[in-house]
């Protein structure tokens, strides 16, 4: 599986990428009122870049230049950007 073939609803994404760029962990408050804390990550592989959402518990220190291996992530669209998110059920670890 590569970013390229990735699709909104799309869940048990498993893919290996490159850490671009990364911004400041941030609070947002769901829409049912939850709140989360998540880091928001540019990551690439060899077909194309999308951001990299990571929730709560699954935030791991990490560099530009890091590779990732992201396992049942899922696929989101965001004001029209699609987004690899890894929430409760899925995990991301350095390589």
């Amino acid at each position: 599986m590569n970013i390229r073939d990735l699709k909104p609803g799309m869940n048990h994404v498993n893919i290996k990428v490159k850490v671009l760029n990364i911004s400041e962990p941030k609070q947002v408050i769901t829409g049912t009122g939850v709140e989360h804390e998540i880091l928001e990550v540019e990551v690439r592989d060899e077909t194309a870049s999308m951001t990299l959402v990571l929730w709560d518990e699954k935030i791991i220190t990490i560099k530009v230049g890091d590779t990732l291996q992201i396992e049942n992530g899922f696929v989101t669209s965001f004001k029209g950007a699609w987004r690899i998110n890894v929430g409760k059920y899925g995990d991301v670890a350095k390589i």
